[in-house]
């Protein structure tokens, strides 16, 4: 009897401790018939062919293989292992029901259209590591508004629903969720990546910072909904496809800097209208193309502003009503939560937007030297920061700041400026009418300056009337204005960087 009870015994400990294995074994997919659903090459994972629902990928897997996962239905989250390396093209594409994916820290690469076309993802974390990143990651994933970086990542950052470098002088990807019509691009951003817009079928206006030079491939395709772009004079190349199938994009100006435009840029555009100057390469683009253009010269940006101010009349409203309880105008903080401050110009309502995340101050409560000190921390003066500031006249800029943002005092009552030794970026239109503006100190340091960004100051006119000789070279070699003949123009060996419209 004895005997009996003792053989039980270890009988129901053998049958708990197998049952137990088993559990195990299934939360790591290594467990019977899941654990032959993955199909390995030494530490790749080439496919999974399994159905459930959620899959812990083996600790073994360094690289998730070229389509390991894509067309997976069944699958609603994927647990990595915290010694992935390598997420490789397509790896999770098509993926219709996955809804949440963390990316460890250990992941240093993650392909091309890795996550395309995932339509329920919605929710992403990316670790510290990944330094090498392909194009279109999250293309057609529609319901991913916003996703979390690692705040050690020294390579990538979010902003505004748009992954980008850590520096923002790169767009990867603007997230296809993203709900906002209109994008303002930061104004540091140089490059965009190929398919960085594709499929966002939320925006219908984009601005482009003044920095960017060539509209890369396929940026923009499959944008259903966008209806116009605004570049300025430093772009000088439209590539392949980069607006395919922007079926409702009717409005672009193609500014005379353009030089180049690939014959493919707007196939399937059916409602696209240009505006060129006359005899520039884009009125011969669109007259070949039998497009339909005007060559009557617009700025560049009133279609985007004009219906940008209907979108934001609400915003308007609200903080007008605001203003009026407090029976006095203030300064507004620019955050998560406020999109703008809106200020009056003439008869016309203006929404004061800063990409560089400063203060906006107008008129009455402008205290230039005072305020700048506050901006100085950050290095950079945002833009819109002063516009339209009335009680400014001698303004030094303090040491620190490397940036002047676009429009900062833009018609202010400013009369002098000292801009320090270390700033290297006066943005667009920086200075843009300010008529007062007489005295001008601009240090060897400054290696950028944006279209008209002195323009329509007394500085500037007076060079034209009594300036020596046709050039007017100012910073680290920077060419600002040319008063000479047209045709007889040659840039000065001394110049590194002609402003915009320069010649």
């Amino acid at each position: 009897m004895k005997k009996r009870f003792v053989i039980s015994a270890v009988a129901v400990v053998l049958l708990v401790l197998t049952f137990s294995f088993v559990l195990a074994g299934q939360k790591r997919g290594l467990a019977g018939s899941e654990k032959e659903a993955f199909q390995m090459d030494g530490t790749t994972l080439m496919k999974y062919m399994g159905s459930s629902e959620v899959v812990y990928v083996p600790d073994s897997v360094r690289v998730i293989g070229y389509g390991a996962f894509e067309d997976n239905d069944y699958i609603k989250k994927v647990v990595l292992p915290a010694r992935l390396e390598t997420i490789e093209y397509n790896a999770f594409a098509e993926c219709d029901n996955l809804l949440e994916i963390d990316i460890p820290d250990s992941v240093t690469k993650i392909g091309s259209a890795a996550f395309a076309n995932c339509k329920s993802l919605s929710d992403v974390y990316i670790g510290k590591s990944v330094e090498e990143l392909g194009s279109g990651i999250f293309a057609g994933c529609s319901s991913l508004k916003d996703l979390d970086v690692s705040t050690k990542s020294t390579t990538l950052t979010c902003l505004d629903s748009v992954l980008m470098s850590a520096d923002r002088t790169f767009i990867y990807q603007m997230l296809p969720g993203r709900e906002e019509p209109f994008y303002i691009m930061n104004e540091r951003v140089e490059e965009i990546g190929q398919y960085a817009f594709w499929g966002c079928n939320n925006l219908e206006h984009v601005i482009l910072s003044d920095k960017i030079q060539v509209i890369s491939p396929y940026a923009f395709s499959n944008a259903a909904n966008l209806k116009s772009v605004s570049m300025s004079f430093a772009v000088t190349e439209i590539k392949m496809k980069a607006f395919e199938d922007c079926v409702s994009l009717e409005q672009i100006y193609i500014p005379d800097s353009v030089t180049k435009i690939h014959d493919t840029a707007f196939d399937g555009c059916s409602k696209v209208f240009f505006y060129t100057d006359e005899g520039t390469y884009g009125s011969k683009f669109a007259a070949e193309k039998d497009m339909s253009a005007s060559t009557t010269p617009i700025y560049s940006l009133s279609y985007a502003e004009d219906v940008k101010e209907d979108y934001y009349e609400a915003i308007k409203e609200e903080k007008e009503k605001s203003e009026q309880e407090e029976n006095a105008p203030k300064p507004v903080e620019i955050g998560p939560d406020v999109m703008g401050y809106t200020t009056l110009v003439g008869n016309n309502a203006v929404i004061l937007m800063d990409s560089a995340g400063g203060k906006v101050i107008s008129g009455a409560n402008a205290q230039a030297n005072d305020d700048l000190k506050e901006m100085s921390d950050k290095g950079v003066i945002g833009a819109n920061a002063f516009y339209g500031a009335d009680t400014l006249d001698d303004v030094s800029i303090p040491k620190g700041v490397t940036e002047i943002g676009k429009f900062a005092f833009a018609r202010s009552s400013v009369t002098s400026v000292d801009i320090p030794e270390g700033t290297t970026s006066i943005g667009y239109a920086a200075f843009y009418h300010c008529d007062d503006l007489e005295d001008v100190e601009i240090p060897a340091s400054v290696t950028y300056i944006g279209d008209k960004a002195f323009e329509h100051t007394a500085w500037l006119e007076d060079w034209y009337e009594n300036g020596e000789g046709d050039y007017l070279i100012v910073g680290d070699g920077v060419l600002l204005a040319y008063k000479g003949e047209p045709g007889a123009y040659r840039k000065p060996s001394n110049v590194k960087y002609v402003a915009c419209e320069t010649p």
